[in-house]
């Protein structure tokens, strides 16, 4: 009998495929402690359950956006409860329990058949003198006409006639016959396009007829011994999407040429105890597992959001709840790795506990004076600022809008009572294509048209440079000039990095005719691009820097502008002010900020994970590509066509990033992120960037 290859299209339109529910269960008792396969023989005690849990992780938020998931609570005792393939075969709300070959594996069962009683299922037990070891060693064919299933290693080819009474179906037992490949899921894979993933050398002559009998030559995928010893057979198939551990180029090309998205995983931890990704999961029957009301939440929420909140963004449609780290969660509890940082806000990671203990003290003190009294945290956040970036004076406000307000009116009351530029005839140079916040006298000089539409009128007062002209500067100076605003690189517009040079010639241009130099550091400072600010890689001193964003780690909205007093100096009692700007629980926040920034080092680490990111990105060959910039970790990838729907792909396979300008998608992790998370998040990239 053979079954030919059917049209992708006709496969996976169908009625009969069904996604299927996953059961899974957490690493949290996993280990290596004893040896019942030659896998764990070599790797008695060496097995991390940090490093498992990080990788079962990444496989459950891949497996997330494919299909429902189903945990079981892993239970004390029973390190390999986590290999649910195991649990038994469940099939049309019936299924048949494991009954387990070793003793180290027997006490699971109860736990196993707790769960599925408690879910409805009808439990059917298998003799213990017929060991069964569930779905890791039986597969039904795509087709669902045919139950293969191993023997020889774990399961009893005695339990066949019972699996095929129980579903009347035909069953195919077949010889395994290498000790390393002891279940049939390790050498085996039925793929829902008709074809099969095999490794021919785990089966005796006989298993290998009976394969080749069901299976036509173009639907035979055989493995070579290297990628078998990758447990490429291991695989999670569900409709186009195929997610293993790592496999050959080859092979892998092989499987995209058949028309499916190849996701590879590391899995390492859990082939120390032969397994991998098909071994961490069991297809159970989706009707007796409904989905949760949760995952209505999401639409419930953006809904109301839709519904009361004015629609001045675009968002992508995640809603997210908690976070941690360089990793977001939804309210259904898919997890995200995040490429965009909150625009650079939490350069930290999300909820970084030393900032959290930091706001939580603080809070249980006091949390807002006004600036009508002096407060206990402020003067230590002064102090810490000057110490580390050497400016003399700082004036602290909210937002970066409120900042780089701050900015212009210290520029302009210098310009009048320091330079001498006659009362209301200041002038502030700024380039084309600048992005410093969105109150009416910045859209004002913005050359964005839909950031000024409907706004007007605006304040005068502003000149406009192409960035990274010097001497389109020089040429636009005037006597009334007292300040040119610049982003050292800009960041709305696309991760603009300014020719080599192009600030130190600013500077001496600033210098030479008495014009404020300010740099606008709320999205490339305190460490987004390898220095602690932008400017610093041309080795410059601006006259005011305008911080935010990662200033409070995401936690509080903190912004500061740095200068000396003989520019800040200007401002005199209730020239300017804010009721909570400098407030005890955001500069308690601030300086726990700032000092995980230093001591973890992230500019560094910014600066070597940047190098590392811009090369791969450089190195992706996609035809969507036009360009790859960047600076640190900030890149920018400009693209042929619009970004979002890439950036929508991107979501889909579990990290989030964001468009800018149509067709441009920034890159901004947190800059505390593992370098095998940025790995990862880079691999998604690259399919997305490359297949489509």
């Amino acid at each position: 009998m053979s079954v030919e290859l059917l049209p992708a299209e006709e496969i996976y339109t169908r009625e009969r495929v069904t996604t299927p529910t996953l059961l899974m269960c957490r690493p949290l008792q996993y280990e290596v402690n004893y040896v019942i396969n030659p896998w764990m023989s070599g790797n008695l005690g060496s097995s991390s359950r940090v490093r498992a849990t990080e990788q079962w992780n990444r496989l459950r938020d891949i497996l997330s956006q494919l299909a429902p998931l189903v945990l079981i609570d892993p239970v004390p005792g029973w390190p390999d409860m986590v290999f649910t393939a195991n649990a038994g075969l469940a099939h049309e709300g019936t299924v048949a329990l494991s009954s387990f070959s070793h003793v180290e594996r027997q006490g699971e069962e109860q736990y196993f058949r707790e769960f599925f009683s408690a879910a409805g299922y009808r439990i059917v037990d298998l003799p213990r003198d017929r060991p069964f070891e569930g779905e890791g060693d039986a597969l039904f064919s795509s087709d669902g006409t045919r139950l293969w299933v191993g023997f020889g290693r774990r399961t009893a080819q005695a339990s066949h006639s019972v699996l095929a009474d129980l579903w009347d179906i035909e069953v195919e037992g077949l010889h395994l016959v290498d000790d390393r490949f002891y279940h049939l899921d390790t050498c085996f894979a039925p793929l829902e396009d008709g074809s099969l993933l095999y490794y021919p050398a785990a089966f005796d002559a006989a298993s290998l007829r009976k394969i080749h009998e069901f299976y036509s030559p173009g639907q035979c995928i055989a493995v070579d011994e290297m990628d078998a010893l990758q447990f490429a057979c291991n695989a999670v198939n569900i409709g186009r999407t195929i997610v293993l551990h790592h496999v050959s180029d080859n092979l892998e090309a092989e499987l995209r040429a058949r028309g499916f998205d190849v996701i590879q995983t590391d899995l390492s931890e859990f082939l120390k105890a032969g397994g991998a990704a098909k071994c961490l999961v069991m297809k159970l029957t989706p009707e007796l597992h409904p989905l949760p009301e949760e995952n209505n939440r999401a639409q419930e929420l953006i809904a109301l959001e839709d519904e009361f909140g004015a629609h001045n963004y675009h968002p992508l449609d995640v809603v997210i709840e908690r976070a941690e780290g360089a990793w977001v969660t939804d309210v259904e509890g898919k997890r995200y790795l995040d490429f965009l940082s909150a625009y650079s806000a939490v350069n930290q990671g999300h909820c970084h506990p030393a900032i959290f203990r930091a706001l939580v003290e603080q809070a249980q003190k006091v949390t807002l004076t006004s600036r009508a009294f002096r407060n206990d945290q402020l003067p230590l956040l002064l102090r810490d600022l000057h110490e580390l970036t050497g400016y003399g004076m700082a004036l602290l406000m909210n937002s970066g809008t409120e900042a780089v307000e701050t900015a212009l009116k210290a520029a302009r009351k210098w310009g009048e009572t320091v330079k001498g530029v006659p009362t209301g005839q200041s002038e502030i140079v700024v380039c084309t294509n600048n992005f410093h916040g969105r109150s009416i006298s910045i859209v004002g000089f913005s050359t964005e048209a839909q950031y000024r539409y409907g706004f007007g009128p605006f304040p005068a007062g502003f000149r406009h440079v192409p960035f990274g002209d010097a001497e389109a500067l020089r040429a636009s100076i005037t006597p009334n000039t007292c300040a040119f605003l610049v982003e050292p690189i800009q960041g709305e517009a696309g991760v603009i990095v300014p020719p080599d040079g192009y600030l130190r010639d600013v500077e001496r241009i600033c210098r030479e005719n008495n014009v404020l130099l300010i740099v606008d550091e709320i999205q490339s400072g305190l460490g987004r691009t390898g220095k602690l600010f932008a400017y610093m890689h041309e080795g410059i001193h601006p006259d005011v820097v305008i911080a935010g964003k990662a200033l409070s780690g995401g936690f509080y909205p903190v912004s500061a502008v740095l200068s000396s007093p003989s520019v800040l100096g200007v401002f005199g009692p209730g020239d300017h002010g804010s009721t909570f700007g400098g407030n005890p629980l955001a500069c308690a926040v601030a300086r726990a900020a700032l000092k995980v920034i230093v001591d973890e080092r992230l500019p560094e680490r910014s600066a070597e994970l940047g190098r590392h990111a811009l090369a791969r990105v450089r190195s992706m060959s996609s035809k969507h590509v036009v360009a790859v910039r960047g600076k640190g970790l900030w890149l920018a990838i400009e693209l042929n066509s619009p970004a979002r729907a890439f950036c929508e792909r991107l979501r889909d396979r579990g990290v989030l990033a964001k468009e800018t300008h149509d067709t441009v998608m920034r890159i901004a992790p947190p800059l505390m992120i593992a370098a095998e998370d940025l790995d990862w998040g880079l691999d998604q990239l690259e399919q997305v960037l490359c297949t489509v």
